[in-house]
C-alpha cells in the first residue's frame, strides 16, 4: 500500500482508483480478459447483422452484467485470500464457489442472449455469413478488436496468492 487512506474526498482520486482497479484486474484474471474477448465478438457481431434497438440496450447490458461479476468474483477471491491467510477455510471455499456460481450464472444468460439475438431473431446462417462478410470486407476495421482480443487471452501476469 502507498499509505495513503482507503477512502477519498476528492471525485477524481476515486475514478483513478477504479480505474487501477479495473487495469489491474484486466491484467491478472484470464477469466476476465476472456470475457472481454467474448463481450468484444458479440458486439463485432450485433454490428454485422445489424443489431439495433432494443438489442443493443440488451445486449450492451448483458455484456456489462458479465464483466460486473466477474470483476466481483475477483474482489471476493482476493479478499477471502486475505482474510483466510494462506488457509483453507470452508466459509472461504463456499464464499468463492459462490462468487464463482454468480459469473456461471450471467455468462449463461449471455449464451442465451446471444441465442435469442442471433439464432432466434435472425437466421443463424445468415448471422453467420453476415459476420463472415464483414471480416472480409472490412478486414481493417476489425484488426483493433482482433489484436486486443489476442493479447487479451494470452497476455497478462499471474497474480500470486
Amino acid at each position: 500500500m502507498s499509505g495513503r487512506p482507503f477512502r477519498h474526498k476528492a471525485l477524481l482520486p476515486r475514478f483513478r482508483d477504479a480505474g487501477r482497479g479495473l487495469v489491474r484486474a484486466y491484467r491478472e484474471e484470464p477469466n476476465l480478459r476472456f470475457h472481454v474477448f467474448a463481450g468484444t465478438c458479440a458486439a463485432v457481431a450485433a454490428y454485422a447483422v445489424g443489431v439495433s434497438g432494443w438489442e443493443v440496450a440488451y445486449l450492451g447490458g448483458t455484456i456489462a452484467l458479465v464483466l460486473s461479476a466477474e470483476l466481483v468474483n475477483t474482489a471476493v477471491e482476493r479478499a477471502t485470500d486475505l482474510a483466510a491467510g494462506g488457509r483453507r477455510h470452508p466459509l472461504a471455499g463456499a464464499a468463492k464457489e459462490v462468487a464463482a456460481g454468480a459469473v456461471l450464472l450471467t455468462a449463461l444468460h449471455a449464451l442465451f442472449a446471444a441465442t435469442l439475438l442471433f439464432a432466434l431473431r435472425r437466421d443463424l446462417a445468415e448471422s453467420v455469413q453476415a459476420v463472415f462478410r464483414l471480416l472480409i470486407h472490412r478486414p481493417l476495421w476489425l484488426l483493433p478488436p482482433a489484436i486486443a482480443g489476442v493479447l487479451g487471452l494470452f497476455g497478462g501476469s499471474r497474480h500470486e496468492s
